[in-house]
């Protein structure tokens, strides 16, 4: 009865041998650049080349190939094939880790691609950082449309303020919420305003647009005000005391009086605490004892504004007296036009232009 038993553990010992030498045939193939011949694969039949980036970021835990390098090729199905072969799996606990040219071959061969058909440079390693892909928010949409607009009003940006009148985001479609990769192309408005201002809002995933829409932003720029600090009435000349000067963000254009062409004058009629005090509350006429400070013949400084901008004139002559807040009549001794400007300071006027 001996003579018909099998030893198992011959067998399985043969088995495990040829198994084992089968294995190191295909390194020894993967390592010749062969494995196409072992294993069944897409044949490349144009050449690829590959530029491995020093750097790449990425949004996802997957590396692909389209991740951190530049593929190129004449046959767009193959380096698209190529572009979506899974280098690594990344750690999220990580906050970048390091891909080696060498692994990147590795990599290619097992996903059945032959290295004689492609072209392998660039950076000897990749550093790949991993960054969360920021979902599209609200914030991020006022941000674009402040960038948008101090260029579209020649601003800076602090002198701004813009703000949706109501959210942007919850009224895109369904499909896009959560929609990872989205961003923003914000057209300029037709025409320079403050207040509601009505912008076209595009939103684009890669190359595609995925949605256009008009959203209204309140916009306000930064004016130096003069601001009541009780009520003022018409007794009660303007002083430090009653009035102060503050940075105040206004959705109207608005006078930026100086010191010197408030104080000491008085109201028109009742400007409420908080108000802001404009050219219009102030009286045009001042108290019957007042100095005199612009003479006829005078050579006067003559400072001209237009909204923000601010320019001196030379050679200008008062042709009549003035006294505070007095608009006079003046000529340009180099051409004789006259102009009109008001009284601010002793020799000194300001020129209103629109």
């Amino acid at each position: 009865m001996k003579c018909f038993k099998q030893p198992p553990t011959s067998l399985g010992s043969l088995m495990n041998f040829s198994f084992a030498c089968r294995c190191v045939c295909l390194l020894l193939a993967f390592r010749a650049g062969f494995a196409s011949d072992v294993f069944a694969g897409p044949a490349v039949a144009a050449d690829l080349q590959i530029q491995l980036h020093e750097t790449s970021v990425v949004h996802g835990n997957r590396v692909l190939l389209s991740s951190i390098a530049t593929v190129s090729g004449s046959d767009p199905v193959l380096k698209k094939e190529v572009e979506d072969v899974e280098i690594q799996l990344l750690d999220a606990t990580l906050a970048s880790t390091t891909i080696s040219q060498r692994f990147v071959n590795i990599r290619l061969i097992v996903a059945g691609f032959r290295m004689e058909d492609m072209t392998l440079s660039g950076a000897d390693q990749t550093v790949v950082v991993f960054q969360p892909q920021q979902k599209l928010t609200d914030t991020q949409v006022e941000e674009q449309a402040l960038v948008v607009m101090t260029q579209a009003m020649n601003a800076k940006q602090e002198d701004l303020k813009v703000l949706l009148q109501s959210g942007f985001v919850q009224t895109l479609p369904k499909n896009l919420h959560g929609l990872e990769g989205l961003y923003l192309k914000i057209l300029p408005p037709t025409k320079q305003a403050l207040g509601p201002v009505t912008l076209l809002v595009q939103v684009w995933h890669k190359d595609a647009l995925l949605s256009a829409r008009p959203a209204v932003f309140d916009v306000r720029r930064k004016h130096r005000v003069a601001v009541a600090r009780i009520s003022l009435s018409r007794e009660v000349p303007i002083d430090d005391s009653n009035v102060q000067f503050e940075n105040r963000f206004m959705t109207t254009e608005i006078d930026e009086l100086e010191p010197n062409q408030i104080l000491g004058r008085s109201v028109r009629g009742i400007v409420l605490a908080g108000a802001v005090v404009q050219m219009r509350d102030l009286q045009t006429t001042t108290r019957k004892n007042a100095d005199v400070l612009v003479k006829k013949g005078d050579a006067v400084q003559v400072t001209a504004m237009a909204r923000r901008l601010r320019t001196s004139i030379r050679d200008i002559e008062a042709m009549e007296d003035g006294q505070l807040g007095d608009r006079i009549r003046m000529k340009n001794r180099d051409s004789g036009k006259e102009i009109v400007g008001e009284v601010v300071g002793p020799g000194q006027t300001i020129v209103r232009l629109q």
